[in-house]
């Protein structure tokens, strides 16, 4: 039995290889793909969703744009993720499909209220979610689970405390995580667990076809962003997808239960996520990712990649 999932995120590279994943999953239906700003502004990351689902051959998911700054604050700046991309708004080629008139809050409250959904993952700022949850209060009882790529038990990648997608929006995480909805957050700390290898390229290019030179491309062009830092890890996490999986199969990650708030007042410290393993701040509140099945992940991420390269395009063609 399948798994009907929202993806929430804000692609970008990483963003748009997850999609690609919840796309071809055995274990996930993929039902909608909601955007916002993040990684870049809102109305590039609307296109890049549409463009990554029109490899995926799936014109039956819809795309839609949503959140273009933070609930309280003005946007983030992400340097040089902010111009990198192998989604380049220049090139002539890249096909896209219509985007959804409707907000991506509001289609992820449809989608989820109607029982079409019931299962949300992000791999971005969760402000799309807050605003949904914050003008649906029963989405509270309708959602399953919510699988997040955020935050950070130790040290930051955005600032030395707070990790990008947090930080991005701490307002709307403090509300999502607050929310009591049963939460697995996959943290910055797992990512050195499961990164991009020259062996992971070569595997996704060998699977041929459109959906294995965008996903070789893509991961290539991650790999230019990365900058060891001296605690950081050794090569580029896969970051995005890695949720995605751990949705479609959550004995990928091993979790451990831990109540997790979001800081919001400190001056050095705004937006740091406070993953309290000993229970000293009150009862658990989501499973935290404490570590990564590498290998496992590897091989399900080609194994999707597969799947859906298999996949009939609306030309009839495989993708």
């Amino acid at each position: 039995m399948t798994k009907p999932i929202i993806l929430d995120c804000d692609p970008g590279n990483d963003d748009a290889l997850g999609i690609l994943v919840a796309a071809g999953h055995e274990a996930l239906d993929l039902k909608a793909v909601t955007t916002g700003a993040g990684h870049l502004a809102g109305d590039r990351t609307a296109r890049n969703g549409a463009i990554t689902v029109a490899f995926t051959g799936r014109s039956d998911v819809p795309v839609a744009a949503g959140a273009m700054r933070p609930l309280v604050r003005e946007r983030l700046i992400a340097g040089i993720l902010d111009q990198t991309s192998a989604l380049d708004p220049e090139r002539p080629d890249l096909e896209a499909v219509p985007l959804d008139p409707r907000h991506s809050s509001d289609l992820i409250a449809e989608l989820v209220v109607s029982g079409v959904a019931s299962t949300v993952v992000t791999t971005g700022p969760l402000t799309n979610l807050a605003l949904a949850l914050r003008r649906n209060p029963g989405l509270l009882q309708k959602i399953e689970r919510v699988v997040s790529l955020g935050g950070a038990w130790g040290l930051g990648n955005k600032t030395a405390a707070a990790e990008w997608n947090v930080l991005c929006d701490p307002e709307a995480a403090a509300i999502v995580f607050g929310a009591g909805i049963p939460l697995t957050l996959v943290p910055i700390d797992v990512g050195p667990q499961a990164v991009i290898t020259d062996r992971l390229i070569a595997d996704a290019e060998a699977v041929g076809g459109k959906v294995g030179r965008f996903a070789a491309e893509l991961l290539r062009s991650l790999n230019k962003t990365f900058r060891p830092g001296v605690f950081g890890p050794a090569a580029m996490p896969l970051n995005d997808p890695v949720a995605s999986l751990v949705a479609a199969e959550p004995s990928l990650a091993k979790t451990a239960p831990a109540r997790v708030e979001v800081e919001l007042a400190g001056r050095l410290t705004y937006g740091r996520t406070v993953i309290d393993f000993a229970g000293r701040s009150g009862p658990p509140n989501a499973e935290i990712a404490v570590e990564l099945d590498g290998e496992g992940i590897h091989a399900a991420f080609i194994a999707a990649l597969k799947r859906l390269a298999r996949r009939p395009d609306r030309t009839g063609e495989e993708v």
